[in-house]
């Protein structure tokens, strides 16, 4: 074999790897970015719009020092008030200003991995953060989780490395990140004074952490005094669900990671044998990331996940598998390159394995479980609120009484712009029924019973259904002619 022959077959290999690592980058980056444009002109959501109603419009004044409720993320709040006041009110403006964020936080974790553990590690960071139809949900709404996302990117990246070189420069940026993650989300700020308490443990990096932390300390203080009081009342708010004594050590897990993965659904997960297994199988790949071989950066990927759930057990507080979505940055980081090594093992050593077979295993579930999440969730909307409004404006004069059954009737006046009567008990319901002119009758069962409206089958009503990917799939609507004298 002539040396040139030998030369081009070794080169072969290393040319097919780029283009694999260059196609997969290319594919799983517009996977990334394509669905969170889809719709983005669909109509707003209920927390969407309590954040537009109550605060952006309001300005300032309502949302540094107004009451405080937990929709109010008031980094972001300030953000979309900015915007609105260069550019005008746009949906499409303010559900940017949470995508981006969120894409250049993957974008800046998959390169990290890139660089520090090989292509395979950031490939399945990228993979993971694209396929969570969790992740997919929030951070393409106008809210503040694509800004937390971005601010616990940084930090996490920053702690990485000031444990590593101890630069006082990604000390510094790893205070500011903390600052703007818990100006975001309060909740945020437990993992920023964890991972700085691990910090702590070199000597090299105490100063530049006591001074950098207690002045990000004094701004949060500052940032929040007006609503320390309600935020300890909103604590105490009964959305979602608490987090068992029996099951906090795999919470997590369980509660963290299992849910990104698996739905959008707003609770919390129902702890048993099942949800156990499938910790135990993703706990298998977390423990084989090499990031764990050292203890610093070990504890600032897994204590800030661990002290923020022991967090919301300790104090019975409430909690949806969003409020912990920031955290997802660790332990993605954690299960990517423990999948990427495993692979290259089985690559180096062609041997199946028990971990090889969880590892396919899982990332079969997971593109089973994201595929149909994916398409449902760029062709539908999440609320139809807005197209039930339009709907009514179309079809019912101006003059017709719409009743609702639902949980939020002022989603559907926000769209309407006249008043929605709430119906709730079989009497209420029965007057509905016996109006002597037409009735507009909405229904939205999540969080409701069912009930029986018998008017809604009266000979010349119209049945009209609205499809939404999330809470109960659908709201229905009954145009109801009046009562036969």
């Amino acid at each position: 074999m002539s040396e040139v022959a030998a030369t081009s077959r070794s080169h072969a290999p290393a040319s097919a790897t780029r283009v694999l690592v260059a196609g997969s980058y290319a594919v799983l980056g517009a996977l990334l970015v394509w669905p969170r444009l889809a719709g983005l002109g669909n109509g707003l959501t209920s927390d969407e719009i309590v954040t537009l109603r109550d605060f952006i419009r309001e300005g300032p004044r309502e949302i540094l020092a107004g009451a405080y409720v937990p929709n109010n993320h008031e980094l972001f709040s300030l953000l979309g008030w900015t915007l609105t006041s260069l550019f005008g009110e746009s949906t499409v403006g303010l559900r940017l200003a949470s995508i981006v964020p969120f894409v250049l936080g993957v974008a800046l974790v998959t390169a990290w991995l890139h660089r520090r553990f090989g292509p395979p590690s950031g490939i399945a960071f990228l993979f993971f953060a694209t396929v969570s139809p969790l992740l997919l949900d929030i951070t393409r709404h106008a809210r503040g989780y694509g800004l937390a996302f971005l601010a616990m990117s940084v930090m996490t990246l920053a702690a990485l490395e000031a444990a590593r070189e101890h630069r006082t420069r990604s000390v510094a940026v790893f205070c500011i990140a903390g600052v703007v993650g818990t100006m975001t989300l309060p909740i945020f700020g437990i993992a920023f004074g964890t991972a700085a308490a691990v910090l702590l443990v070199h000597r090299a990096l105490r100063w530049p952490i006591v001074i950098g932390v207690g002045a990000s300390l004094v701004a949060v203080l500052a940032w929040y005094w007006p609503h320390l009081d309600d935020l300890a009342q909103n604590s105490r708010q009964e959305y979602g669900r608490r987090i068992e004594g029996a099951w906090v050590i795999t919470a997590p897990v369980d509660q963290i990671v299992v849910p990104a993965l698996g739905w959008i659904d707003e609770t919390l997960v129902v702890p048993g044998v099942g949800s156990v297994l499938l910790t135990a199988a993703i706990v298998l790949l977390l423990v084989s990331s090499p990031l764990l071989r050292k203890l610093d950066e070990a504890l600032v990927l897994c204590a800030g996940a661990v002290a923020t759930v022991a967090t919301v057990w300790f104090t019975d507080t409430y909690a949806v598998p969003r409020f912990f979505s920031f955290l997802l940055v660790p332990l993605l980081m954690l299960l990517a390159t423990g999948v990427a090594t495993i692979f290259e093992r089985l690559v180096e050593t062609r041997r199946a394995g028990v971990r090889n077979v969880v590892t396919i295993g899982l990332l079969g579930v997971v593109v089973i479980l994201a595929a149909p999440n994916m398409w449902r969730m760029t062709t539908l909307p999440r609320d139809a609120a807005r197209d039930v409004a339009v709907a009514i404006h179309e079809d019912a004069p101006p003059s017709t009484p719409v009743l609702a059954y639902v949980p939020y009737p002022h989603d559907i006046e926000f769209f309407l712009g006249r008043r929605v009567n709430l119906v709730r008990t079989p009497r209420e319901l029965a007057a509905m029924c016996s109006s002597a002119g037409e009735t507009v009758f909405v229904s939205h069962l999540w969080l409701l019973p069912p009930v029986d409206v018998a008017c809604t089958t009266r000979p010349g009503t119209r049945h009209l259904t609205f499809r939404q990917y999330a809470r109960t799939g659908h709201i229905d609507v009954w145009l109801i002619p009046p009562r036969s004298s």
